[in-house]
């Protein structure tokens, strides 16, 4: 999602919508740019009675073709890939296990990645200013940071539930009694995060001469001070600067530094482990692939989450922490920030293929979808076996 995600915590429409760092008027001249459009002297000038001072750029055909059935593309998979493991799950009572319920929550942030976020990304990119309005300003920016929180606070659970259930399986049932709440407290923790989006994010407008310029950005409180040396207007936020670093370190790099430990540590225990006796029986053995698969599933979800949001964060960081606010972003940076943003609104589209390339269920439950009542049967049969499988050897269901 997120990331999220988690603001980058999320999180970008560009790297400019996203999280703050806001689409900044492009009538703003270089050398007075300090990075805060509040800053515009709108009440000693009137540019009501001025033309916009730059040419309007464009993309070319070619590229908003390409960029659009990109789009359309991940956008249809995403939907319907979701929807189709929220239905699988909602519809079979037998894998209303922890897991599964996780895995669903993660099918919810994602979507809503794609209703809020993904086609907006898009219209914000095709376009020289923003046309969506206010509302899509702060509620965009808001669901990206609400879905990225919520899909690592989901993984983060999910590698928390293997771990009890694989290295202290006696408090698996424990924890699985629990997973609705969980995912709950889940939703609660995202809103208080990406809250704060709803009051410092505001769409702003300029009033030219022959057009009205519009763009999204942050309205967090700022220090305004002269440089002395350059004579320049600067503007700091240490507010935007603290919440920007949270959302970065405590809500990303620290639960994905968790996650690893953790699947590290649950790799090490199962693959190492030896059950006592000589013979083994079939059903023990088809657990032990099974849990394998599971785990091998959660570990490739949690590595693509990684990699498709990484770049997204990166770029927040780059924009908020390195880069001088008293100068324009460069035209690389621009083009990168699209490919993260991008990259990170596919994972909404990656993460059901990786459901049905690792587990059966998911898989067959599609089949039974999309087939008649045979189908389904045989479906039910697969489920119910690996079910017993579960319960005839006290081992943690997945």
């Amino acid at each position: 999602m997120a990331a999220s995600a988690t603001v980058a915590a999320g999180l970008l429409l560009n790297y400019t919508t996203l999280f703050g760092v806001g689409d900044e008027p492009d009538s703003l001249p270089d050398e007075d740019y300090a990075g805060v459009s509040s800053l515009l002297p709108t009440d000693t000038v009137d540019y009501s009675q001025m033309d916009y001072p730059r040419e309007l750029k464009y993309k070319p055909a070619w590229e908003m073709v390409v960029k659009t059935f990109f789009y359309i593309l991940s956008i249809i998979l995403a939907l319907v890939g979701n929807i189709i493991v929220i239905v699988v799950v909602a519809k079979n009572a037998r894998m209303h296990t922890a897991t599964n319920f996780y895995i669903v929550n993660l099918a919810v942030a994602d979507c809503l990645v794609v209703l809020t976020c993904s086609w907006t990304h898009l219209v914000d990119d095709l376009t020289p200013f923003w046309v969506l309005g206010s509302f899509f300003c702060t509620f965009n920016t808001f669901s990206q940071v609400l879905s990225l929180v919520a899909s690592i606070s989901t993984l983060a659970v999910i590698a928390g539930d293997r771990f009890f259930g694989i290295v202290f399986a006696m408090k698996a049932h424990f924890v699985e009694r629990r997973a609705r709440c969980t995912i709950a407290l889940i939703w609660v923790f995202s809103l208080v995060v990406a809250s704060p989006l709803l009051f410092f994010r505001r769409y702003q407008e300029l009033q030219w001469r022959n057009m009205v310029e519009g763009w999204c950005d942050d309205v967090w409180p700022v220090e305004v001070w002269l440089d002395e040396e350059t004579g320049k207007l600067m503007a700091y936020s240490p507010l935007r600067r603290l919440y920007y670093m949270t959302v970065c370190i405590v809500l990303f790099f620290i639960p994905c530094l968790i996650m690893t430990i953790t699947y590290a540590v649950i790799i090490v225990t199962v693959w190492s482990a030896k059950v006592p006796g000589e013979r083994i029986s079939k059903d023990i053995k088809s657990q032990i692939r099974l849990r394998k698969r599971i785990i091998k599933m959660l570990v490739v979800i949690q590595a693509v989450f990684v990699l498709c949001w990484l770049p997204l964060i990166i770029s927040l960081i780059y924009a908020e922490f390195v880069h001088q606010r008293d100068a324009m972003l460069h035209d690389w940076y621009i083009h990168f920030s699209y490919f993260a943003c991008y990259l990170a609104y596919a994972n909404s589209a990656i993460n059901p293929f990786i459901y049905a390339g690792f587990n059966a269920n998911f898989m067959k439950g599609f089949a039974s979808l999309c087939g008649g009542a045979e189908a389904r049967s045989r479906y039910n049969t697969m489920v119910s076996r690996v079910d017993s499988f579960q319960s005839s050897t006290h081992m943690t269901k997945v």
